[in-house]
């Protein structure tokens, strides 16, 4: 396995704030701390070549967990292990068989054209003339780099520049890139552009990525594992159409009924099988589909209730994640 976590967790302490005089004082000479879990016994593998979401609601501990892969946190306890790696032991070389790619922060320089950056990074990493060359014609027929290559990076967008910083994230081939938010505040020409290219490059050069996003059209599009952390710890591992049977497959009946009748119809139902998920959409009343529940038995409990159409709907993978999400709260709660 290219990446190995084991048991991985992340403790941020931080200090407690006074809220008396008498308390400052004593804080002055010695202050209190408290403890916060981040990310608590994650484990999961990634095989070279794979592309992997990894999703959750916001402090989850996502880019927690990514800075502790790439070096920048040390884990509080636990094992990470990336290409033979540990990230923060063998830092020095560990740097040149990953890339990153973090938000906002940029690995380019401000004021020189973007022509200029990738010659300094080629420089940095030791890149061989003919795979420099090779990876940048990739760059240009894919992502069109060359409208604003020659442009100090100042000067462009943020949809061009965050193009150019994945573009730069891949230039000296590395085994991982890990991408935290790569495509936020991006618009839909520019996110198109930026998962091809991201695409391509896994595909064709076999780079393992690791992407974190709050936009389901990246994890959609673009992965083919996800891996759900939430509170710090993983909820779910596995392929999207897994999710999606465990999440409750997304596919649903939608009935039209007399709008006197449906809140009856709703409570039919319940009784009648108590686990079926079943919600009220204005007068349409949604009826998760199960085998549990064949279509003819669903007809004679809702015949009684004026029922004009029947139509069957799929759930946006958006509303599952949501879905999930507001399950685990619930759960959290009781």
């Amino acid at each position: 396995m290219l990446i190995q976590v084991e048991n991985l967790s992340r403790v941020y302490r931080t200090p407690i704030a006074p809220k008396n005089w008498a308390e400052r004082l004593k804080h002055l000479v010695r202050a209190n701390y408290e403890d916060k879990l981040s990310v608590s016994e994650v484990n999961f593998n990634i095989a070279a070549g794979e592309c992997v979401g990894l999703v959750g609601p916001n402090g989850a501990g996502k880019s927690t967990t990514i800075k502790m892969l790439t070096g920048i946190l040390e884990p509080s306890s636990g094992r990470v292990l990336v290409a033979g790696f540990h990230p923060q032991r063998d830092r020095v070389k560990y740097v040149k068989k990953i890339g990153v790619v973090f938000g906002q922060r940029s690995q380019l320089w401000w004021d020189l054209p973007v022509k200029d950056s990738f010659e300094i990074l080629q420089a940095l990493f030791d890149v061989p003339q003919a795979a420099f060359n090779a990876r940048l014609d990739l760059f240009r027929r894919e992502a069109l780099l060359d409208e604003f290559y020659h442009r100090p990076v100042r000067t462009l967008s943020l949809g061009q520049r965050m193009l150019c910083e994945i573009a730069a994230a891949f230039l000296h081939s590395p085994d991982v890139v890990f991408l935290d938010e790569p495509t936020i505040g991006l618009d839909l020409e520019m996110k198109s552009r930026m998962r091809g290219l991201i695409r391509k490059l896994n595909q064709e050069s076999g780079t393992t990525v690791l992407i974190t996003s709050h936009d389901v059209g990246d994890i959609e599009r673009l992965t083919q594992r996800l891996l759900l952390i939430d509170k710090g710890t993983l909820r779910f591992d596995g392929s999207l159409a897994d999710f999606r049977s465990h999440a409750g497959d997304g596919r649903w009946w939608a009935a039209r009924l007399h709008p006197e009748l449906v809140a009856a119809a709703e409570t039919q139902l319940r009784a009648h099988h108590s686990a079926l998920p079943v919600r009220l959409r204005g007068e349409w009343l949604e009826i998760a589909r199960h085998d549990t529940l064949p279509f003819a038995e669903l007809m004679q409990l809702l015949a009684p209730y004026s029922v004009s159409e029947l139509k069957p709907v799929e759930q946006e993978f958006e509303e599952l994640l949501h879905g999930f999400y507001l399950a685990n709260q619930a759960e959290a709660v009781c």
